[in-house]
């Protein structure tokens, strides 16, 4: 499964995002709504502005839309931080349409995204421990405001964001096997290998770069936070600093 994440600022217009989402091509095209993951209504029709807005209010946090085939978009509006849009894609996807989407949601509004096996981004942003009997695990390294949750298969980059971290794209671009400008310049979509399947192979590489660039975060600063942690309560405090 390929996860694919974009953030956006609050103040987007999210009616010109949603009217760019229906001219995405057939196969990733939005063409229901719902409040519910995984329940699709037929009479629930994207296309019908006027019972589309009337339900937009009604759940002004987020909602789902999905393609003919199902395929989930999620619309994340939380009260604070960015706001998000998400997509799973099977294996059988045509892999140029990670850039379409990339290239036809791109605006000065768009702060940073990603797109990656699911596997990949579990493992740069998923911390496990196993304390006792239990396995216990947690999402990290997620908060844009405290540093570049992380790079992956297709990661895009706004120099807003970057100079908010202090990274230059010069510093990044070697690393690649492809970059381009989107959105007049102001974003840097980086491919780190060719396909998303190559993710751990690559995952030291990766890992070492995110470990010894500053303003990206790497999991292995909480590893080394959590050395000789055995209770539960010391678990809670150190991954703290990073959920």
């Amino acid at each position: 499964m390929i996860d694919t994440t974009l953030y956006f600022d609050r103040d987007i217009d999210l009616d010109d995002l949603l009217e760019k989402l229906k001219k995405l091509p057939a196969s990733i095209r939005p063409v229901y709504f719902s409040e519910s993951k995984g329940e699709v209504i037929k009479g629930n029709q994207f296309s019908n502005k006027e019972n589309f807005h009337a339900f937009m209010k009604n759940n002004p946090k987020g909602f789902f839309l999905y393609t003919e085939d199902k395929t989930c978009i999620h619309i994340s509006i939380p009260t604070t931080g960015y706001i998000r849009l998400s997509m799973s894609l099977d294996g059988n996807f045509s892999r140029k349409l990670i850039k379409i989407i990339f290239q036809s949601l791109a605006n000065k509004k768009l702060i940073f995204g990603y797109s990656c096996d699911y596997n990949e981004y579990k493992h740069r942003n998923q911390y496990d421990l196993m304390l006792g009997n239990s396995q216990i695990e947690s999402w990290v390294g997620r908060q844009l405001d405290k540093y570049i949750p992380g790079v992956y298969w297709y990661t895009l980059l706004s120099e807003r964001l970057m100079r908010q971290h202090g990274i230059k794209i010069e510093d990044i671009i070697p690393q690649t096997v492809a970059s381009e400008s989107l959105g007049d310049s102001a974003l840097h979509l980086l491919k780190f290998f060719e396909k998303p399947e190559e993710w751990a192979k690559n995952a030291d590489r990766m890992d070492y770069l995110c470990e010894k660039m500053d303003g990206l975060f790497s999991r292995r600063d909480v590893e080394k936070a959590m050395a000789g942690v055995t209770k539960l309560f010391e678990y809670d405090e150190v991954i703290a600093n990073w959920r």
